[in-house]
Order: C-alpha cells, then structure tokens, then sequence
C-alpha cells in the first residue's frame, strides 16, 4: 500500500482527489492548517497533519515517509502579483525543498492550470509542447512554480497537470453560477463573440492525476542541454470543448432552469473588475471577479488538447458533459446547497 501526502486537501479538488486515492487503497496523509474545513473529507480514514506552505518546518515533518506527494494547494485570487508568488512559487518551493531532502524523496505531482501555458481555441488547441505566454498574473506565478520545480528534476521526480477549468462535486464556484442563474436567468459570455473553452470534471482530473503518478512522464534534468519542453507536462479535459454560452446552457440545463446567454461588450467586463477590486479591497478579501481574471476572461479563448494523456495513458472522460452536470447539481442537492 503506498502512503501519499496531499496539499490542498480541504479544497473542491484536493478533497475530490483524497476520496479516489482512500478508495483506490493508499494510505492519505492531508496538510491542513488549525482553521481549516474538513467537512468534504467526512469521516474517510485519512490522517491529519497540521501545518502549511508558509511553514518549512511543518512541510519536512509531512513529507517524512510518504512515497508520493500531490501539490493542489495555491492561491487563485489576490490582489498584488506578489501574492500569488509568495503562495504558488515560494509555497511549490519549499515543498519541493522538503521532498528533496527526504533519504528517499519521493515522488511530485503539481497540479498547476491551463492559465500557465496560456489561451488557445478550437482550431488551435494549446499543446504541451508550445511556449507558454500567461496572460495574467496568476497564470504567471503557476509557470513560475512549474519552471522552479523543474531546478529540482535532478532530485525529484516531478510531473505537472495542467487542467483547465475545473467543475463538479464541493465545487463552490460552480454553486455560484447556480445559485445567480436561479435569481437572475441570464448567462453572460465575454465578448460578442463566441468564447471557446475546455472544461475538467473533478472526477476526470483525478483519475488523470492518479494516471500520471504512476505512469507518467517527469520532467526532465536541465544538465544535458535544452531538455524536451513538453516532457513531464500533461492537459486534460472533458469529453468536448464548448463555449462559454454553451457552458451556461448545459449547467442550467443539467438544473432544470432556462437561462438566456447574453454576449457582454468587453469594457463592461473591465468595469465588472474595477467593482470586484474596490469591494474585495474593503472586504480583505479578493474578489471572485478581479482585474486578473478579467484579463482571463477577454482572452482568445481557454482551449486544450489533451491528445497526449490519451494516447501515452489512456486516460478518457468517465461520461459526458450532460450527465457530469446531472451528477454535480445531485450533489449540490444531496447536501443541501440547492
């Protein structure tokens, strides 16, 4: 049986990916801080261990004795870039400080975004093996993570996911769009025109991440001149890509609503932001919509090919589009949150 440890365990993925490794029989150990929410953890045999990304300490007692590390833990909102760097690159160091200074280190999986290689759109899916150009702060500091990782490839075994928007179980941004679209039956897309993006089901995700931990590419050494780009990396996604109206359409679909996708001229997007950082700077606390997800949100597009992870490991989507819709709004109602 193989022990792992998992950052971010109390969050929509880290909480999903605990569930499917307890289930496939490892032995979990989850990083919590004191303050944090274990209720999507339930009562599954997993042992706690207190401690955090700021705490180098607190991280070379978790690593001791795992064989297998899952980093899901980072930052997706701030409002200075800084934030975002002391979070997702300092934080991704440390850890992987901690791990190379195990006697057996062991192994690393990141789980970084689609917003580290950058935009792509249907005829023009984003690949491993292109350069990556971010377009917002946090896709920079998630590059920079992965580029920081790949100094210790020497050391660790390290691979990276790079999922793109990510929906399902405990998601509480998708309850968000539900629970707007219940009080006001309109969808807005950026743009006036059609906004292509890729979508991950939770479930997916870990079953790719569970694939790419055993047999998956790590990233290569930097000794022996210029290394392979792609080596190591992995996108995933759903069964189809869609757009964003699209995206809307099947969520609301899935909860018996009907919405209206209602296409908004850029600067309004741009106004929305300027709202979200004054409220979110008077809270203490980022906003859901804040300049950098604008830059986000008026980009060409958020599209991957996941052709790779489907050919080398076979990975596939577990169902369609509609029916892991179904499954998330069940869950949402199950537990109360609809």
């Amino acid at each position: 049986m193989s022990r792992c440890l998992i950052t971010g365990a109390s969050g929509f993925v880290g909480s999903n990916l605990a569930q499917r490794l307890i289930r496939d029989g490892w032995e979990v150990r989850c990083l919590l801080r004191p303050t944090s929410r274990v209720e999507f953890l339930g009562n599954l045999p997993f042992e706690r261990f207190e401690g955090g990304l700021s705490d180098a300490d607190s991280l070379r007692r978790a690593v001791r004795g795992v064989d297998y590390v899952f980093h899901v833990a980072g930052r997706t909102a701030a409002f200075k870039p800084s934030q975002y760097f002391e979070d997702n690159v300092e934080g991704t160091r440390r850890l992987a400080e901690a791990c190379a200074a195990q006697p057996t280190p062991p192994g690393l999986l990141m789980v970084s975004s689609l917003a580290a290689g950058g935009t792509g759109t249907m005829k023009a899916p984003r690949t491993e093996a292109e350069p990556e150009r971010p377009v917002s702060n946090y896709g920079r500091s998630k590059l920079a993570a992965e580029q920081m990782l790949a100094t210790y490839a020497d050391r660790l075994a390290v691979s990276i996911v790079r999922p793109p928007m990510v929906f399902g179980r405990a998601d509480r941004a998708g309850l968000h769009l539900y629970r707007t679209l219940r009080k006001l039956p309109l969808h807005l897309s950026p743009g006036v025109r059609r906004f292509p993006v890729s979508l991950i089901y939770a479930a997916d995700l870990c079953d790719a991440i569970i694939r790419i931990a055993a047999r998956g590419e790590r990233l290569p050494t930097l000794a022996n001149g210029q290394p392979n780009a792609s080596q190591g990396k992995y996108y995933v996604a759903a069964e189809r890509d869609v757009t964003y109206g699209e995206m809307g359409r099947l969520a609301a679909r899935a909860a018996d609503l009907r919405v209206a996708t209602i296409p908004m001229p850029t600067p309004i997007f741009w106004v929305a932001g300027a709202i979200g950082e004054t409220v979110g700077r008077v809270r203490g606390r980022a906003a859901l919509i804040n300049f950098d997800k604008v830059r986000e949100a008026t980009a060409r597009g958020w599209v991957c090919s996941d052709e790779k992870i489907r050919t080398t490991l076979g990975y596939r989507p577990a169902a369609t589009l509609e029916e892991q819709f179904a499954d998330t709004v069940a869950w949402y109602r199950e537990h109360k949150w609809l």
